[in-house]
């Protein structure tokens, strides 16, 4: 019997390191096929508006956010990149943290993931794959590198212009060229 009490009380004492050991708990992934309901942005007060950068995979800072408060006192915030939306974050009683986020995860415009927000999680909104090759696909000039992170496109120098003083005619002064650009301006 002995022996038996000394397996319990090591078997427990296992446990409870492994209990220790064990990552923060992640919060659980609401899935619903037919989307979870958009916060009306028309009908909302416009608060804030920012950009940040939200993924490494993309130079610069390539995420709009935007704030809205709704008139029972909801606030929740949109993230988007080349005007695709892709998250929202809400708070229902309108003061922080946020309680929970959902997110267009394959870019049909249904927002069928839901996050909720509890203390110590380490899921939050992410930015998806189709957002980031809808980036790539609209500037081609920008390609992923070899670590993953985007390489921002090189500068080139514009070619001399040998003939172009004569064909431009007497006392015309050539163009000035315009400054590269991160991105168009929508």
């Amino acid at each position: 019997m002995r022996i038996e009490a000394v397996l319990h009380r090591c078997l427990a004492a296992a446990v409870a390191v492994l209990a220790l050991a064990a990552p923060p708990a992640r919060a659980e992934l609401l899935i619903n096929p037919a989307g979870w309901r958009f916060p009306n942005i028309v009908t909302s007060a416009k608060e804030a508006i920012q950009v940040s950068d939200r993924t490494p995979l993309i130079p610069g800072k390539e995420t709009m956010t935007k704030g809205y408060r709704r008139a029972n006192g909801t606030f929740f915030m949109t993230y988007e990149i080349e005007g695709k939306i892709f998250g929202v974050e809400i708070d229902e009683d309108g003061k922080p943290p946020f309680d929970y986020s959902i997110m267009d995860t394959d870019g049909d415009g249904k927002f069928e993931t839901k996050i909720p927000h509890v203390k110590d999680n380490k899921d939050r909104a992410y930015v998806p794959q189709w957002v980031i090759d809808n980036y790539f696909r609209l500037h081609p000039e920008v390609t992923p590198g070899a670590s993953g992170h985007a390489a921002p496109p090189a500068l080139k120098s514009p070619a001399p212009e040998a003939a172009a003083p004569a064909a431009r005619g007497p006392g015309k002064r050539p163009p000035v060229p315009l400054p590269p650009r991160d991105r168009p301006n929508p």
